[in-house]
Order: structure tokens, then C-alpha cells, then sequence
């Protein structure tokens, strides 16, 4: 049950982070994240930032594939597989850079809230 509550955050940030950083319309009101009850912590190490930054151009390049994926199929059967296809590759993915997937999903949300961290995070991209 834990797993799915983190899968879920994790597909939320994916798509709420990278949307946000790489567009640069952080302010974008159709992109708002939602707001959690609790701030985020946005106490988090070089080493942990420095890895969510790398990762993104490889969830980028998996949601990309999916997406295309996913609009051409009109089977619901099949278009369900495809996104836990796709959230298993992205959960793996995010694990293969030594970045736990609740840490990843922190960092997501606390670069909607934190402007500091955001542009942190911006600069590891570039």
C-alpha cells in the first residue's frame, strides 16, 4: 500500500518537476502542484540533488516513448499496461541513479514551493 501512496507521488512529480524545469514557466497557473499539508522539507544533500537533476533527461526520454505509445492505442486494456509499464521504467530508473523514490518525489514537490531550491536544482541541469 505504501509502494502504490509513493508510485502515485512519484508519477506526480515526474510530471509536475520536469514540466516546471524544463519549460521554465515555474508560475505557469495551468502546471500549479498541488498543495501538501505539510511543506515539503527542502533540507536535501548536494549528492541527492545532483542525482535528481541527472535523471531527468532519462524519465524526459521514457515519457516521451510512452506518450507516443499511448496515443495510438485506443485499448484501455493496453493503454493501462503501458503507464505501469511506463511507471515501473521511471520507478527503476530514478532507483538505478541512487535516488529512493520517496527522496525523489520530495525533492518534485519542494522545487514547486521553493524558488531557491528550484533554481538550484535548474542550474545542476544546465
Amino acid at each position: 500500500m505504501k509502494k502504490t501512496a509513493l508510485l502515485t507521488s512519484l508519477l506526480m512529480a515526474l510530471g509536475l518537476s520536469t514540466s516546471a524545469l524544463a519549460e521554465q514557466g515555474y508560475d505557469n497557473p495551468g502546471q500549479a502542484a498541488p498543495v501538501p499539508e505539510a511543506a515539503p522539507s527542502t533540507d536535501f544533500s548536494e549528492n541527492d540533488l545532483q542525482k535528481f537533476a541527472d535523471v531527468q533527461g532519462d524519465l524526459e526520454e521514457i515519457r516521451s516513448e510512452y506518450s507516443g505509445r499511448l496515443e495510438s492505442t485506443e485499448d484501455p486494456d493496453q493503454a493501462a499496461q503501458l503507464q505501469q509499464e511506463a511507471s515501473q521504467k521511471m520507478v527503476q530508473t530514478v532507483q538505478d541513479k541512487g535516488l529512493d523514490v520517496e527522496t525523489y518525489s520530495n525533492i518534485a514537490l519542494a522545487i514547486q514551493t521553493d524558488p531557491e531550491l528550484r533554481d538550484k536544482v535548474q542550474s545542476m541541469l544546465n
